[in-house]
C-alpha cells in the first residue's frame, strides 16, 4: 500500500512541477483525471487497450463508437481520448513510426473528449461528468504541454531530432520543443 500512495505521491508532484515551470494551471478535475490516467498507466499492462482497439486506427474506432449502445460509446470515446492524450504528450516518440503526428492525436482526442462532453450534458444527473470532459476539450493543449514536460523529465523524448521537435513545436507550440530548439541554437520562423 506505501508503494501506491508513494506513487501518487510522485505523480502530484510531477505535474504540480510542471505547471510551475510551465506557469500553466489545470482545472481540478482537469489534474484529477491526469493523474488518474498517469496512475492507470503505471498499474495496468494493457493501457493501451489493445483487446478493444486491435490494431484499428484510432479514428475508425471512433466512428465505430458512434454506432455502439450507450455504455460502449461512453467506453470508446474515452479510450481514444486517453491514448490520443497519452501520445501526444507522455509518449511522442511512439508518433515516429506512424504516418500521422502529434496534431492528429490532439484534435482526435479533443474531439473524443466533446463528444463524451455532449453525452453527458443530455443527462442532468452526470453533469460532473460534463463538466469534466468540457475541461478535459479546453485544457487538451495544457494537458499535452504538461505531459510533454514529465516526458521529457523521464527522457522518454528523443531531443536530438531538431526537424521533429520543429515540426513539433510548430504544429503545437508546446514550449518544450521550443526549449529543445533553443538549447541547439535554432531560431523558429513563425
Amino acid at each position: 500500500m506505501e508503494l501506491v500512495k508513494n506513487f501518487d505521491a510522485f505523480f502530484v508532484d510531477e505535474i504540480e512541477a510542471a505547471e510551475e515551470k510551465l506557469k500553466k494551471h489545470l482545472s481540478a478535475h482537469s489534474k484529477l483525471y491526469l493523474l488518474h490516467l498517469l496512475k492507470h498507466l503505471s498499474e495496468s499492462e494493457d493501457f493501451f487497450y489493445s483487446d478493444l482497439i486491435q490494431d484499428k486506427p484510432l479514428s475508425i474506432f471512433l466512428l465505430e463508437a458512434l454506432q455502439k449502445n450507450i455504455f460502449e460509446k461512453i467506453r470508446d470515446l474515452r479510450v481514444v481520448g486517453d491514448i490520443s492524450l497519452i501520445f501526444s504528450g507522455l509518449y511522442p516518440e511512439h508518433l515516429t513510426r506512424r504516418m500521422v503526428d502529434i496534431d492528429y492525436f490532439i484534435d482526435l482526442g479533443k474531439k473524443s473528449y466533446h463528444m463524451l462532453s455532449d453525452t453527458y450534458s443530455n443527462y442532468r444527473t452526470q453533469k460532473e461528468l460534463f463538466v469534466l470532459y468540457s475541461q478535459l476539450v479546453a485544457e487538451f493543449l495544457y494537458l499535452t504541454e504538461i505531459l510533454t514536460e514529465i516526458s521529457g523529465d523521464m527522457h522518454f523524448m528523443d531531443e536530438s531530432n531538431l526537424a521533429r521537435a520543429y515540426s513539433r513545436w510548430h504544429k503545437t507550440r508546446v514550449s518544450r520543443y521550443l526549449e529543445i530548439l533553443n538549447e541547439n541554437k535554432v531560431v523558429p520562423i513563425n
